[in-house]
């Protein structure tokens, strides 16, 4: 979904000089939006790590969650079209409709920092990590890192997608899939085994 977000933004700007920096700033403002999310996990984490208990079952719950989550972006089913459509899209609709009708600096920043909040299986994959960390210093590298390493794949979307077959697409996405899936295995039996 981040991919479509982006292409709308170039596309709204595609007649600038300054493409190219707008991009960049855009793709800045989306990290920044990935650093705030690793606050708040890193915060929701340290709550989680008063109770050792309640660590280990948000742990479980967790796993189980990227588990489901895994096998709907592999299958792509009604409960990710809910997670995608209903819920953050309906909750980011109005926000993206008012920022639409900006150009510029302006859209580069608004747009970019609410791509950052747009459903995407890898960007829930790493806030569960940022989850486990308990530290929010911790957290906010975590999605930071994250942010800077898609940040050469999201400045040459355009080019990058044309460069790539579908096939090579599908191969990349369900990698992807099958690590969250794993990691969601892994989540859940490290709490389910704290818990007992």
């Amino acid at each position: 979904m981040c991919g479509g977000f982006n292409l709308a933004f170039m596309r709204l700007n595609s007649n600038r000089k300054n493409l190219f920096s707008l991009t960049f700033l855009y793709q800045l403002s989306r990290i920044l939006a990935y650093v705030f999310l690793g606050v708040f996990c890193g915060i929701f984490g340290n709550i989680l790590a008063i109770n050792a208990k309640i660590q280990s079952l948000s742990f479980f719950i967790i796993g189980i969650f990227m588990i489901v989550l895994g096998c709907a972006l592999i299958f792509r089913g009604y409960f990710l079209a809910l997670i995608e459509n209903h819920i953050f899209v309906n909750l980011l609709n109005g926000f993206i409709r008012k920022s639409i009708k900006f150009k510029g600096i302006k859209s580069a920043i608004i747009l970019g920092f609410l791509n950052g909040f747009m459903p995407c299986g890898l960007v829930y994959f790493y806030l569960a990590d940022s989850i486990k960390r308990e530290n929010i210093l911790e957290s906010m590298c975590v999605m930071l890192i994250f942010g800077l390493s898609t940040l050469p794949a999201m400045l040459f979307f355009v080019k990058v997608s044309q460069f790539l077959s579908e096939i090579l697409k599908k191969i990349f996405n369900y990698t992807a899939y099958i690590i969250i899936i794993i990691y969601g295995l892994h989540l859940a039996y490290s709490g389910f085994m704290a818990f007992r």
